[in-house]
C-alpha cells in the first residue's frame, strides 16, 4: 500500500485503528508487520504533509509563542518578567541569553530546557 494521498492517509489510520482496536497481544504476526508498515507510511507521509517547525534559534521559539499565544512583545516582557528592551535586543539579535533569561523562558512558558540550551548556543 502507498500512502501519497489524503484519501490513502485516511485509509491507511482507519486499518491502524482496526489493527489497534483488536489489541496488541491479539495480532497475528502478519499483522503486527501489516501495522508497523502503515504507521511508517502514515509517518512519511506527515512528516511531508504537517511538517513540524524547525528552530534555528530562540528568537524563533519566542516568535512562534507570540504568535500561538496571540500577544505582543511587550505583553511577553511582562510574562517573563524582563524589561521590554532585554527581550527587543533578543529578537533582534544583539543580545544572546543568560542563564536568568533562559531559566525564566523555560519556567513560565514551560519551554522544554534542552531546546532552549541548544539553541541558546547557536544564537
Amino acid at each position: 500500500m502507498k500512502v501519497e494521498t489524503n484519501s490513502q492517509y485516511h485509509t491507511a489510520l482507519a486499518k491502524i485503528e482496526k489493527l489497534l482496536e483488536k489489541g496488541f497481544n491479539k495480532l497475528t504476526k502478519s499483522e503486527t508487520a501489516e501495522l508497523e508498515n502503515l504507521s511508517r507510511l502514515v509517518e512519511v507521509f506527515e512528516s511531508k504533509k504537517y511538517p513540524m517547525p524547525l528552530y534555528t534559534d530562540i528568537r524563533d521559539v519566542l516568535e512562534h509563542y507570540m504568535n500561538e499565544n496571540d500577544i505582543n512583545q511587550s505583553e511577553l516582557s511582562r510574562v517573563l518578567e524582563i524589561s521590554n528592551s532585554a527581550l527587543s535586543e533578543i529578537l533582534s539579535g544583539k543580545k544572546k541569553l543568560n542563564i536568568n533569561i533562559a531559566k525564566k523562558i523555560h519556567q513560565k512558558l514551560k519551554i522544554d530546557g534542552n531546546l532552549i540550551l541548544e539553541l541558546a548556543e547557536l544564537n
